[in-house]
C-alpha cells in the first residue's frame, strides 16, 4: 500500500506537468512486446491476442491534477475486449479512477464504464453511450481529480462529477498517490451483452491506439507533493485545483446524463433494494418511483411492458392516483360573460391577486433551480426540434 501523505507537507515548486511524450512519461507494464511506442513517442499502440493483452503505466505517481488522453478504440467487431484508462494506488483499501470501453459487435456502440474506488470501496458505476464512434479517430478523456471533486469528461464535455461528502460518511480518495494505467485486454466472460458475445479471435491482433498524454498534476516525489507553480493559490480560479462545474457546465452535463446514460448505481432496482450508498441519497432529490421501468435501451417503458414490469416489482393492478385539495380562484365563464372574483381585476390595489401577478426575484430563481436540478426535457433544447427550426418563444427565452 503506498505511503499516506498529508497535505501538510506539500511543497510547491516549479511546474512539473507531465505530458507529450511516452518514452519518458510511461513505460510498459506487460504484454511481453505487445504495446509499442510510435511515432517518436509522441503515440503508443495496445495490441489483444489470443494469447496475451498488453498494459502501461505512467513513471510518477500524482495526488491531485488533471490527466488527459486521446483514445482511438479498437475499431469493427470489438466484442470481448475492454479498453482501459484509470488512476490507481495499491493494495486493498486502494483508491481507483476508471474510464473502461467496452467493446461490442460490428454496428453496435461501445459502453463507456465509469466507477470510482475509495478505499477500496468501489460499486460507483455509471454507464453511457457515446455521441460519435470513437473508432474513427482520437478523442480526449480525462479525469480532473482535486480535493472537492472528481470530473470525468470526454473532448471537454464533463458526464460524471463525484464530489467530495466525506462530512456526511462518504469516503473519497485524496490521501492515497495513484498511477496512471492504461490496458487492452479480454474479458468476454462479462464485457459485452452480460458475456453472452465472445471475442471473435478471427479479426485478432486488436489494437488500441493512445496519444497526447498529459498531466497537469501533483508529482509524489520523495515523499514529498510537488505542484505546478501557483496551483493552489486563492486567486488561481482557472486551476483544476480550485475547479467545479459551472452553471453552464453541469447544464452540459447533465444533459449528456439524460441522453447518453445507460446506467445509474444510485438508481438500480437491486442497489435500491439493498440499501443505497450515503452519496446517492444525497443526490437523488425523489425516491424513485416503484412502479416505473426503464428498458435496456434507455427508453420508458409503456403499456403491456409497464405493466409487466409492475408485476415483476411485485405491483398489481388496479393502479389508484388519489387527488385533493381543488380550488379554482378564476374568473368563470357563464351564458357568454365573465365573471370574476371581487377585486380580481384591481389596479395598483390587486397586486396580491393572481390577476396582477408575476415572479418576484427570489421566486424566479427558485424556478431556475428546480430547473437545473430537475428538468428532464425542454422543448426548446431538444436538439431535433432545433434542427427544425425552434418556436419563436425560445428565441425570446
Amino acid at each position: 500500500m503506498r505511503t499516506v501523505v498529508a497535505l501538510g507537507i506539500v511543497a510547491c515548486l516549479a511546474a512539473v506537468a507531465q505530458g507529450g511524450n511516452f518514452f519518458q512519461d510511461a513505460e510498459m507494464s506487460w504484454g511481453d512486446g505487445r504495446g509499442k511506442v510510435i511515432d517518436a513517442g509522441r503515440g503508443l499502440d495496445l495490441t489483444l491476442d489470443k494469447t496475451s493483452g498488453s498494459g502501461f503505466q505512467s513513471k510518477a505517481e500524482y495526488l491531485f491534477g488533471k490527466i488527459d488522453m486521446q483514445i482511438k478504440l479498437v475499431p469493427g467487431n470489438s466484442a470481448g475486449t475492454v479498453t482501459t484508462f484509470y488512476l490507481s494506488s495499491q493494495g486493498s483499501a486502494h483508491d481507483e479512477i476508471d474510464f473502461e470501453f467496452l467493446g461490442n459487435v460490428t454496428g453496435e456502440p461501445y459502453t463507456l464504464h465509469t466507477n470510482v474506488f475509495a478505499l477500496g470501496q468501489g460499486k460507483r458505476e455509471q454507464q453511457f453511450r457515446l455521441w460519435f464512434d470513437p473508432t474513427k479517430a482520437f478523442h480526449t478523456y480525462s479525469i480532473l481529480w482535486n480535493p472537492q471533486h472528481v470530473i470525468f469528461a470526454v473532448d471537454g464535455t464533463p458526464i460524471r462529477d463525484f464530489k467530495n461528502h466525506e462530512a456526511r460518511g462518504v469516503s473519497f480518495p485524496k490521501t492515497q498517490p495513484m498511477r496512471l494505467y492504461a490496458s487492452l485486454w479480454n474479458a468476454d466472460d462479462w464485457a459485452t451483452q452480460g458475456g453472452r458475445v465472445k471475442t471473435d479471435w478471427s479479426h485478432a491482433p486488436f489494437v488500441a491506439s493512445f496519444r497526447g498524454f498529459n498531466a497537469d498534476a501533483c508529482v509524489m516525489s520523495g515523499g514529498a507533493q510537488r505542484c505546478p507553480a501557483g496551483t493552489m493559490e486563492a486567486g488561481a480560479a482557472s486551476s483544476w485545483w480550485n475547479q467545479e462545474l459551472s452553471d453552464m457546465s453541469y447544464r452540459r452535463m447533465r444533459w449528456v446524463q439524460r441522453k447518453f446514460m445507460i446506467y445509474n448505481y444510485c438508481t438500480d432496482p437491486k442497489r435500491v433494494a439493498e440499501g443505497l450508498p450515503a452519496e446517492c441519497n444525497l443526490r437523488l432529490r425523489s425516491k424513485p418511483s416503484p412502479c416505473a421501468s426503464t428498458l435496456a435501451s434507455g427508453t420508458p417503458a409503456t403499456g403491456p411492458r409497464r405493466a409487466a414490469a409492475s408485476r415483476r416489482a411485485g405491483y398489481t393492478p388496479p393502479f389508484v392516483a388519489s387527488f385533493r385539495g381543488f380550488n379554482a380562484d378564476a374568473c368563470v365563464m357563464s351564458a357568454g360573460a365573465q365573471r370574476c372574483p371581487a377585486g380580481t381585476m384591481a389596479g395598483t390595489g390587486g397586486g396580491s391577486s393572481w390577476w396582477n401577478q408575476e415572479l418576484s426575484d427570489m421566486s424566479y430563481r427558485r424556478m431556475r433551480w428546480v430547473q437545473r436540478k430537475f428538468m428532464i426535457y425542454n422543448y426548446c433544447t431538444d436538439p431535433k426540434r432545433v434542427a427544425q427550426g425552434v418556436p419563436a418563444e425560445c428565441k425570446l427565452r
